[in-house]
């Protein structure tokens, strides 16, 4: 089980790490910026967690997350300078982020013994605040602010790893996987078929 978390970390921190790179190519900044959105991208939510937790911060215990982050950062800078990324791309990278970051974040609270509630709340808050970061950091209205399906994703997920571990009927590896699937069908979902939240309204607009 710690063996499949270590891995999806790492596979969060990449695709996570991209999204940010893609978000400032679409901003033309320069290397720097990149890398500094790639790593607060990839970094930024686990770290609020960590911190409101009082708890080591996980890139500060181990600094190979932000190697590779950084690594990614680069990398990707020069890949998207010569390939043609579509916008789209970005949200389908940062839709992965999300679904394993958010259940990274869960199954870490719960295996702090901490309740569920809490669990759930730093899941979606692993998961998304990230992006929220990078998407202010690039001048752009963040994903989580928007009428877009997209906390709804990370709150379901976070809830169906939350409900499975507690049924005891499943494996561990089982529920996460199960848990990534459904933030991630979720999201998927609404970019594919451009769903939506329902958006505040003020007055009479009829």
């Amino acid at each position: 089980m710690e063996q499949l978390l270590f891995w999806c970390d790492l596979i969060g921190i990449v695709v996570f790490a991209f999204s940010g790179v893609l978000a400032a190519g679409h901003k033309q900044m320069d290397l720097f910026g990149a890398v500094v959105l790639a790593c607060v991208t990839a970094t930024g939510g686990g770290t609020l967690r960590d911190m409101i937790l009082n708890v080591p911060v996980f890139w500060l215990q181990d600094t190979h997350y932000l190697w590779l982050a950084s690594a990614t950062g680069v990398v990707s800078f020069y890949l998207i300078r010569y390939l043609q990324v579509p916008m789209r791309l970005l949200k389908i990278a940062d839709a992965m982020g999300l679904a394993v970051f958010v259940v990274i974040g869960t199954q870490k609270v719960l295996g702090l013994g901490h309740s569920a509630a809490i669990a759930i709340v730093m899941g979606v808050m692993t998961g998304t605040f990230g992006g929220l970061i990078r998407d202010l950091l690039a001048g752009d209205i963040p994903l989580l602010l928007r009428r877009e399906i997209y906390a709804t994703a990370a709150l379901s997920g976070a809830a169906a790893l939350v409900l499975l571990d507690a049924s005891g009927t499943l494996p561990g590896e089982i529920v996460v996987a199960i848990a990534i699937l459904v933030t991630l069908s979720i999201r998927l979902a609404a970019l594919r078929w451009n769903l939506s939240a329902p958006i505040a309204r003020f007055g009479n607009h009829g």
